[in-house]
């Protein structure tokens, strides 16, 4: 059993967010001002001993893998942004590129999406717009990947690069550039891409033909395609008048349990989340899962392992998130969770092995 965390990394400083955000942005400004909105709210969520990291240091990226391994994490799924040839946030994965030493292993998830003022609730004002680029910008993205690809640490599956991409149904000519890149890959003697979808509101259904799998991208999938239309009306409604959003985690978890979709003869992995709440990014115009508990989600994960799904990939679960503070999707350790999230991940791992070795 693989257990992947999703990574984001978007803990460090760059020239852009100076400019669009003010000198020194990262992701725990908002993670600082957050504030209570409701009686019982715990806002802010701090992270353990105050430790506020800079994932362009090579010790806190290290620090990041040491936790992930003592625990039971097999891996992170790193966002990685690509405008036409122009990146962000990239140094974090350039810095384990460089340092063979961090012992981690990881995948890239291409996160398509154009750069927009979310974080302040100005969703239509766009920072940085989603550009696509022709066979030109095809070859330089993934001689770009191929560098990461090489490295022993990048995961693959049957030895294929694995690669999620958030929304490809949006990517002009998306198979035809699949199928360059794994012309390209085969060139350089490469096993073709383990390529897999997320689907999300922007990508409902697969799209592609090259796509060897699907991942549901939880909690946001179900709470968009598994919920009554009175539940749908109900966030319509929410988001019209700007006021939170508030679901029952124990539901949404019971209906991510009980999902028998199927997609032709695509893979799914098994894809879930430990908590949310986005109220340090959306304030009053958040969406807040109440009922979450590390007990909860341990005892929720146990059933999602074992549950035998058509079509799932039985060794492979995706948990948002590994570090998405902003959210509130986070097993790293808090104040307020302590390691309790990190513990039942490791606690199911010793009871997956002991039965392994039973066997």
């Amino acid at each position: 059993m693989k257990i992947y965390a999703l990574n984001l990394p978007q803990y460090h400083k760059i020239k852009e967010n100076d400019e669009w955000w003010g000198e020194g942005f990262t992701e725990w400004n908002n993670v600082k001002k957050a504030t209570p909105l409701y009686k019982g709210h715990i806002q802010p969520r701090t992270p353990i001993n105050n430790y506020y990291y800079d994932l362009s240091k090579k010790e806190d990226i290290q620090r990041q893998a040491n936790l992930a391994n003592e625990y039971g994490i097999d891996g992170f799924i790193y966002y990685h942004y690509w405008f036409n040839g122009k990146m962000l946030l990239e140094k974090p994965c350039e810095i384990i590129k460089s340092n063979k030493d961090i012992d981690i292993k990881f995948a890239f998830c291409w996160a398509n999406e154009p750069w927009a003022r979310t974080w302040d609730g100005k969703d239509k004002e766009i920072l940085m717009p989603q550009k696509y680029g022709g066979e030109d910008d095809w070859i330089k993205h993934i001689e770009y990947f191929m560098q990461f690809f090489k490295d022993k640490r990048y995961i693959k599956i049957d030895g294929k690069p694995l690669l999620y991409i958030y929304s490809p149904c949006q990517i002009p000519n998306f198979d035809e550039m699949i199928k360059k890149w794994n012309s390209i890959l085969q060139k350089n003697e490469m096993k073709e891409l383990y390529l897999v979808e997320f689907l999300c509101t922007k990508n409902p259904v697969p799209c592609s033909e090259y796509s060897k799998a699907i991942m549901e991208f939880e909690p946001m999938f179900t709470n968009r395609f598994g919920i009554s239309n009175i539940g749908k009306l109900k966030r319509i409604i929410c988001k019209k008048l700007k006021i939170i959003d508030f679901c029952n985690y124990d539901k949404i978890w019971r209906k991510i349990l009980k999902n028998n979709r199927t997609y032709g003869d695509k893979k799914i992995q098994k894809g879930c989340f430990c908590s949310w709440d986005n109220s340090p990014r959306k304030g009053k115009n958040s969406t807040i899962f109440k009922g979450a508990s590390p007990e909860k989600f341990g005892e929720y994960l146990k059933l999602l392992i074992k549950n035998n799904r058509k079509n799932a990939e039985d060794n492979i679960i995706v948990i948002n998130a590994w570090n998405e503070w902003g959210e509130g999707a986070m097993l790293e350790p808090s104040e307020e969770d302590k390691y309790c999230y990190l513990e039942q991940i490791k606690s199911i791992k010793e009871v997956i092995k002991n039965e392994k070795n039973i066997i």
